[in-house]
C-alpha cells in the first residue's frame, strides 16, 4: 500500500511542478508594472544600508554616474639641478600619490626612476643616455603612477629648474 501511496505523491510532485512552471512563464511581471517596480523598490532599499562605493546596480539600465572626490592633500616643489647636483630625486615612491605633473623650467631634463642612469645621463651630457626620457623645457608632463622619479641636468652651463605638483589621496 506504501509504494501505490509513495506512486501517487511523486507524480502529484512532478504535475505541481510542471503547472508552477507554466503558470510562472505565462505570469510574469510586466516590465515597469507593478510587481517589476516593488521588485525594484525593495532591491533598492536592501542597498540603502551599504556604503555608495560598494552599491553596484543599474538604474533603468544604465550604469550610475559616480564624482571624482578632490585629493585631500597636495604638494609643490621646485628642484634645481646644476654642477653640483646635476641629477635630484624630483618624486619619491608613494603609494598614497594619485597623479603629479612635471615641469622642466628653464633647460631640457632627463627623467628616469633610475637614479643611477638619470646620473649617468647628466654627466655624460646625454652621450650614453640609456633607461631615461626626454623632457624639453616648458612642456609638462602628468606622471600617474606611485614609481619614485629622478631628474638629471642635460645641461651644467645654466642651472635647471623642474617643478613639480603633487595630489595625494586623502584620509
Amino acid at each position: 500500500m506504501s509504494g501505490f501511496v509513495e506512486g501517487i505523491v511523486e507524480g502529484t510532485e512532478e504535475a505541481v511542478e510542471a503547472v508552477v512552471g507554466d503558470v510562472e512563464a505565462v505570469l510574469r511581471p510586466r516590465p515597469g508594472g507593478k510587481i517589476d517596480t516593488a521588485r525594484n523598490q525593495r532591491h533598492v532599499e536592501t542597498l540603502a544600508g551599504e556604503p555608495v562605493a560598494q552599491q553596484d546596480y543599474l538604474i533603468k539600465g544604465r550604469p550610475v554616474a559616480v564624482d571624482v572626490l578632490p585629493p585631500a592633500t597636495g604638494t609643490a616643489i621646485t628642484v634645481t639641478l646644476g654642477t653640483a647636483n646635476p641629477a635630484l630625486p624630483i618624486l619619491p615612491a608613494d603609494t598614497t600619490r594619485r597623479t603629479a605633473i612635471i615641469l622642466a623650467v628653464d633647460n631640457d631634463v632627463y627623467l628616469s626612476s633610475d637614479p643611477g642612469a638619470a646620473m649617468t645621463a647628466a654627466n655624460s651630457g646625454g652621450t650614453t643616455a640609456q633607461g631615461v626620457f626626454y623632457l624639453p623645457a616648458k612642456v609638462p608632463l602628468p606622471w600617474d603612477n606611485t614609481a619614485q622619479l629622478w631628474a638629471g641636468a642635460t645641461t651644467t652651463a645654466s642651472s635647471s629648474r623642474v617643478s613639480v605638483i603633487a595630489s595625494f589621496k586623502g584620509v
